[in-house]
């Protein structure tokens, strides 16, 4: 025998409804099937949808483990070509003390000289690659990263989308502290990407 917890009264061990108060004595999960059902199925799905995504991450992680590191943790020089996710980008040369042919291209700080950075970018993926300057921006030695700035140029990379297995080269031209060391092209080909490449000039 077993005392009833709501009336006190003395009931059978085995018994799921005391017979004085009629009070229902199975625990929770017995009195609710209904939502224990479906709490059971929600952990489930949860459980299965955190081991895929996991197994999915290891697995693109050790597939494509060389362009993860490259674009997190390395830093490049002039000449390396670095292959991302969906396409490669080149530096191919770097003029640290650029002067522009127009007697009217001065750098808008008498401190900055111009850098003239030679770029090729192809496209490996299987859909359209967006180009464009703005995807870059230089860093001198006071750490100030800017975009490029205006200067009359033959050959300055377009903003265009590139085809599967297209190709484009450019001219870019940036102002920076002049004499600065280290100077670093920072690339990253969209606004929300949270990886960006390094290449030191």
């Amino acid at each position: 025998m077993k005392k009833c917890p709501k009336c006190k009264e003395d009931i059978a061990d085995g018994a799921t409804k005391c017979k004085h108060c009629n009070a229902d004595l199975r625990n929770w999960f017995a009195r609710h099937k209904f939502l224990t059902g479906f709490l059971v199925v929600v952990l489930l799905i949860i459980i299965l949808a955190s081991v895929g995504s996991k197994g999915n991450k290891s697995s693109s992680s050790s597939s494509s483990s060389s362009a993860s590191s490259q674009t997190a943790n390395q830093e490049y020089k002039v000449g390396d070509v670095i292959n991302l996710n969906d396409h490669t980008l080149q530096v191919t040369s770097a003029n640290k003390n650029w002067k522009s042919s127009n007697e009217f291209d001065k750098p808008q700080d008498s401190k900055n000289s111009f850098v003239l950075v030679d770029v090729t970018i192809a496209n490996s993926g299987s859909s359209d690659l967006d180009v464009s300057s703005y995807d870059f921006q230089l860093e001198d030695s006071t750490g100030a990263k800017r975009h490029t700035t205006i200067a009359v140029v033959d050959g300055d990379l377009q903003s265009m989308a590139l085809a599967k297995g297209g190709k484009t080269s450019g001219k870019l031209v940036f102002e920076a502290i002049a004499g600065s060391n280290p100077l670093k092209l920072h690339y990253s080909n969209s606004i929300f990407s949270t990886n960006e490449v390094v290449i030191n000039l």
